[in-house]
């Protein structure tokens, strides 16, 4: 019978870890950090999987971050709540956040609570476990977290970033050197609306990431607009919840087949990307936005095991009504009559859909300020992207925003363009948080360099006390022995 490990003898095990390799080392800023007052090294806005990592990289190197997520406890980032899979896309064996301690691996988690023979079973891992993990993973590293914190407003100047929140016990505001958005998926956007849902009350539709409870669709027709992943797990959701029918409507001839991102998956690419010439970041992510990205395999089976599951290829919405509390939806391969519709159409940036970001959308640098392609790889998508420095600062537009600007970073799914596969996604996460890590690091040094090199000219520690020898006499009064012993 397998003996299985347990979480108590995983834990141990991590600590010895990081007792081996010296870790967490002490803090050596010499700046005004003093949480107590509201002033702070670095902030980080969200505690999701991405800021829990940044946080343990920061803390790895002698910083301590403080973390602010609008979530209550236990709720922060998407896998209760709004995902939808029933699995991850990443394979199983994914390295993720774990940095210093491969003990701190999913899964190392997963085996000690499950044993050998359960770990050789899991195809995938589920969405829910893989935020249980995570709610572990935090516990570990231990990420100082500020909750129901609701960013509100970033007010910029040259030396530091204010931050001002709404919390439960009213109004807060934060003086932070350096401030990292780790905000998810949908920072700096919004959902992507098509032109054709104008005039339609929103009772009768939502995006696919609304995350509401899909039991209320029981006995009733829904569509589905898209083909992505989120509409694979939209239409599934729906289907488990008694959907009388889902109509999903793709505009395309067929599903896209191939991942062609997947292949450039290897530590080769995700290295070689920073030094990639604009024109090669633009190509490689424009090539393969338009070239979209098959939903998993797994997902689809998920929603064609249902009879009532119905693929409508070729069927571009035209216009929609609503007549007798129905959603009368025109197509160009017929009319679809319909109690709700579902929009899997993805997101797109929006510089003033935050308020507590208002200030960007004027100071921020875009790929389209930065960069114009060829006719055929026009992109406004794209273009509206954020053009980030080499270790995810924003760029200003103006040089006399810079010191605003460069210390403010962009740590969520928008980075991607400039960056490369090392944010927002599991398999990248460890890379882009120790490539920020180290250059905040660098920059918290050099901005007390001064005061650093004054402690080295005047420390006292001794490493010598005098006492470890006895000074020798000159040669002339040494007595001299001879080989003559009469």
């Amino acid at each position: 019978m397998e003996l299985i490990m347990g979480l108590e003898a995983l834990e141990a095990q991590i600590k010895q870890d990081l007792q081996y390799l010296n870790l967490p080392i002490t803090s050596w800023s010499l700046s005004k950090n003093c949480p107590e007052n509201q002033v702070i090294d670095v902030a980080i806005i969200g505690a999701g999987m991405s800021g829990i990592t940044a946080a343990f990289a920061l803390k790895l190197r002698g910083i301590n971050a403080i973390v602010f997520d609008q979530a209550a406890s236990g709720k922060e980032g998407p896998w209760q709540s709004p995902a939808l899979m029933e699995t991850l896309r990443s394979p199983k064996h994914v390295v993720g956040p774990a940095l210093a301690s491969p003990s701190l691996t999913f899964q190392a988690w997963f085996k000690a609570q499950f044993g050998i023979q359960k770990w050789d079973e899991l195809d995938k891992i589920p969405r829910l476990q893989w935020g249980e993990y995570l709610q572990w993973y935090k516990t570990m590293t231990e990420p100082h977290v500020l909750n129901q914190y609701h960013l509100v407003d970033v007010q910029l100047n040259d030396n530091y970033r204010e931050l001002i929140f709404n919390t439960p016990e009213g109004t807060v505001s934060y003086q932070a050197q350096h401030v990292i958005l780790a905000t998810g998926m949908e920072s700096f956007s919004e959902a992507n609306i098509p032109s054709f849902m104008n005039d339609i009350p929103t009772a009768y539709w939502e995006h696919s990431y609304a995350g509401t409870d899909y039991r209320r669709f029981k006995g009733l027709d829904i569509g589905v607009v898209g083909y992505s992943a989120g509409a694979m797990d939209s239409s599934a959701t729906a289907l488990e919840n008694g959907a009388n029918s889902v109509e999903i409507l793709i505009r395309a001839n067929d599903m896209p087949r191939v991942n062609r991102g997947k292949v450039a998956g290897s530590a080769g690419f995700t290295n070689a990307y920073t030094y990639f010439t604009d024109a090669q970041k633009w190509h490689y992510t424009d090539y393969v936005a338009k070239a979209k990205t098959p939903a998993p395999h797994g997902s689809t089976l998920r929603v064609s095991r249902h009879e009532n599951a119905y693929f409508n290829f070729n069927t571009q919405v035209k216009f929609i009504e609503v007549k007798n509390k129905k959603l009368h939806v025109t197509t160009t391969t017929g009319k679809f009559i319909l109690d709700y519709l579902i929009l899997a159409t993805g997101y797109r940036i929006n510089w003033a859909k935050d308020r507590a970001f208002h200030q960007l959308s004027l100071l921020v640098k875009t790929w389209g300020d930065a960069y114009t392609p060829s006719f055929h790889e026009e992109n406004a998508e794209l273009a509206s992207h954020p053009y980030l420095g080499n270790h995810f600062e924003f760029q200003a537009k103006s040089n006399s925003d810079t010191l605003k600007i460069n210390q403010l970073y962009c740590f969520n799914l928008s980075a991607s363009l400039s960056m490369g596969p090392v944010i927002g996604l599991i398999p990248g996460t460890n890379v882009g948080a120790e490539r920020l890590a180290d250059h905040i690091a660098a920059q918290l040094y050099l901005n007390h360099q001064e005061q650093h090199l004054e402690q080295v000219k005047n420390s006292q520690e001794a490493e010598l006390l005098g006492d470890e020898w006895l000074p020798a006499a000159p040669p002339s009064e040494r007595m001299q022995l001879t080989d003559n012993v009469e």
